[in-house]
């Protein structure tokens, strides 16, 4: 509990530090726009199994800085039994530097209990270019570099291990760990961030969109890869089908690397 107030703390802190007296004069309620989905799958008979997804994503622009708020969540089960739980939860503050520049700061909290992440906190500043903007298509990419502190599960022993020579009067292999600062349950350090986004209007009703995000520490790459077609049913509400795909490079030997959930999810339109 006390990490989720300390992460809460740091995005209301972030916001006010960054947008300054142009916030507080803003109405927070107001301006807001972007969209929240949701979706789920229930099966009953000689099997039971149930799967929940949700995701929502809102933006404000003031002058020159832009607000972001996201998050998603993920849970499964099958006869009883949980196979999946997942939350992540994010802000981010963009500052236009000219037409297509922009430098920006990200905060983002996650846990995973069947990928061996029991919290991680980042923190990354950076810039971006938005590459393509015409209307029709968009193609935005983003480097940076940050921090994070990670609290596992269950200990990654393979975490950073390397295999050295054997040792002369044992004939053991010597084994060396060589990580940013993994201590049993937990992980700090430095880590490299990269994005890429992209959408693409095929037609009146239909559109495409593709985000990539990489946070790569010398203990963990996380690798999120999100595609999703969308099509339109009115001015606010689509039905979107998607795949998305987490990669996890370092998390033990008890867990795999990567999960993959196919989605059939209403979106609407905020």
């Amino acid at each position: 509990m006390n990490k989720n107030l300390t992460f809460f703390s740091a995005l209301a802190g972030c916001a006010l530090l960054t947008s300054g007296p142009v916030m507080a004069q803003a109405d927070l309620l107001d301006g807001w726009s972007g969209s929240a989905s949701i979706g789920a799958l229930i099966t009953s008979g000689n099997s039971d199994t149930s799967n929940i997804n949700g995701s929502a994503s809102v933006s404000k622009q003031i002058d020159v800085w832009r607000h972001t708020a996201f998050g998603s969540t993920y849970s499964a089960e099958n006869n009883d039994v949980e196979s999946a739980n997942r939350f992540d939860l994010g802000y981010k503050v963009a500052r236009e530097f000219n037409d297509t520049m922009y430098g920006f700061g990200r905060l983002r909290y996650d846990s995973d209990d069947y990928g061996n992440i029991d919290g991680r906190f980042t923190g990354t500043v950076g810039v971006g270019k938005r590459l393509i903007d015409d209307g029709k298509m968009y193609l935005s990419g983003e480097i940076g570099i940050g921090a994070h502190k990670t609290e596992f599960l269950v200990a990654p022993d393979e975490v950073g291990t390397t295999v050295g020579e054997t040792d002369p009067v044992t004939g053991e292999t010597i084994v060396t760990v060589a990580t940013d600062d993994v201590d049993g349950l937990e992980s700090d350090g430095a880590l490299i961030y990269a994005g890429l986004e992209y959408s693409n209007i095929l037609s009146e009703t239909l559109t495409f969109n593709s985000t990539l995000n990489v946070e790569a520490a010398e203990a963990n790459t996380l690798v999120v890869w999100d595609n999703s077609l969308n099509v339109s049913l009115s001015d606010r509400i689509s039905l979107s089908l998607g795949l998305l795909t987490r990669t996890n490079s370092d998390i033990g030997d008890e867990f795999e690397a990567t999960d993959t959930a196919t989605r059939i999810n209403i979106v609407y339109g905020i």
